[in-house]
């Protein structure tokens, strides 16, 4: 008989402590902290893009993930969302961008490019970027169109590491093909690796490193040495 009452007890109290929590408006949120890893993200945009989904909702049921897609919605450049629960009545909202990892040089004008190929205004990068140059003719003048696929950003710069890695050469810069899908690695001793978007990188130049003998690459002078071909390598000497 004890035991039962400690049981109906318990589950009183465990119902009890339920509804407190569910239903008493002790947790519901009060206040919303906003850090910013940059000052040019819109403080206000972000807390009125969220207002609606946090405030007065109970903080054991909010959803954490929709309150961070809808501040990733804010604007494109937002690159990761972290919220913390402040018991009882708080939360905080971390805001990060996507770091600047390039610069695309054009006639015109030098655009810093984020890790997800958009344009960057106001800011400069605090690392060393890639150098990019377009070598088709391309509409850059709408910021807010994504500048380069993020995809062939990433190709270019792990290629570029790849590249300096296992060849002891450094890259100048890279001719940038986005309507050919392609790209053209300019080293430091003045000829162009050209390598296909369509192909993984770490092949194409592990070609080229297979032939570094045959081919005399530390005594020939070339003009490009072309790997976008399977199986097969095409160059011109100068």
């Amino acid at each position: 008989m004890r035991q039962k009452v400690y049981l109906v007890l318990a589950v009183a109290a465990f119902g009890a402590l339920i509804g407190f929590t569910q239903f008493s408006g002790f947790f519901n949120i009060e206040k919303i902290s906003i850090a910013r890893s940059s000052l040019d993200l819109p403080l206000e945009q972000i807390e009125l893009s969220i207002r609606d989904l946090a405030f007065g909702k109970n903080i054991f049921s909010l959803k954490q993930n929709t309150l961070a897609a809808a501040v990733r919605a804010v604007q494109p450049d937002i690159s990761r969302v972290v919220i913390h629960k402040k018991y009882p009545r708080e939360i905080s909202v971390e805001v990060f961008k996507f770091p600047i990892v390039a610069e695309l040089k054009t006639n015109a004008e030098s655009i810093f490019l984020n890790e997800n190929g958009f344009r960057v205004v106001g800011e400069s990068p605090d690392r060393d970027t890639l150098l990019l140059l377009v070598g088709e003719k391309v509409d850059f003048s709408d910021p807010t169109v994504r500048v380069i696929d993020p995809a062939q950003l990433t190709f270019i710069r792990e290629a570029v590491f790849y590249f300096e890695s296992v060849t002891d050469l450094k890259i100048l810069s890279t001719q940038y093909f986005p309507i050919s899908r392609e790209a053209h690695l300019k080293t430091e001793r003045n000829f162009d690796v050209w390598l296909d978007f369509a192909s993984d990188y770490k092949t194409q130049i592990d070609k080229l490193v297979a032939a570094a003998g045959t081919l005399k690459l530390g005594k020939q002078k070339f003009v490009y040495i072309d790997l976008r071909v399977r199986g097969k390598i095409f160059y011109k000497l100068k």
